[in-house]
């Protein structure tokens, strides 16, 4: 079972990985603001693969522990703290070397559902036999 969200994890952090990198393309040629100092694609890579990979790790977890109701917990539990993690790119101060410093949580707020979403979006793939009874 760890073997299937392995391989969840690591398709949804590559997901995610590429809706964050286009968006980062996207955001600075609307904004001509230009953060990839703080957030270039290897980062916005690396973040997105750690990330999916705790998530796949929680989502085991939530399965083995709560056995009828780990789905439904993990997904509560997943959504909760995608929105609970808005509170880090918000608190960030960033050097005054930074141009326009407060466009930066416009682009950083959005890449951490993307974690998320990208799990939500190809879990139908990965439902577990044993959830189905």
């Amino acid at each position: 079972m760890f073997k299937k969200d392995f391989i969840h994890g690591i398709i949804a952090g590559l997901l995610a990985s590429m809706a964050g990198i286009i968006y980062s393309h996207v955001y600075f040629f609307a904004n001509e603001a230009d953060f990839s100092g703080l957030l270039n694609v290897t980062s916005i890579i690396g973040m997105n693969l750690a990330l999916c990979m705790v998530i796949a790790a929680v989502h085991a977890i939530f399965l083995k522990l709560m056995k009828k109701n780990g789905e439904l917990g993990f997904n509560l539990f997943l959504s909760v703290s995608s929105f609970a993690l808005i509170v880090v790119p918000i608190s960030i101060s960033l050097p005054l070397t930074v141009k326009f410093p407060e466009l930066f949580p416009g682009l950083a707020v959005p890449m951490l559902f993307f974690p998320a979403i990208s799990w939500f979006t190809i879990n139908p793939l990965f439902i577990h036999p044993e959830i189905q009874k």
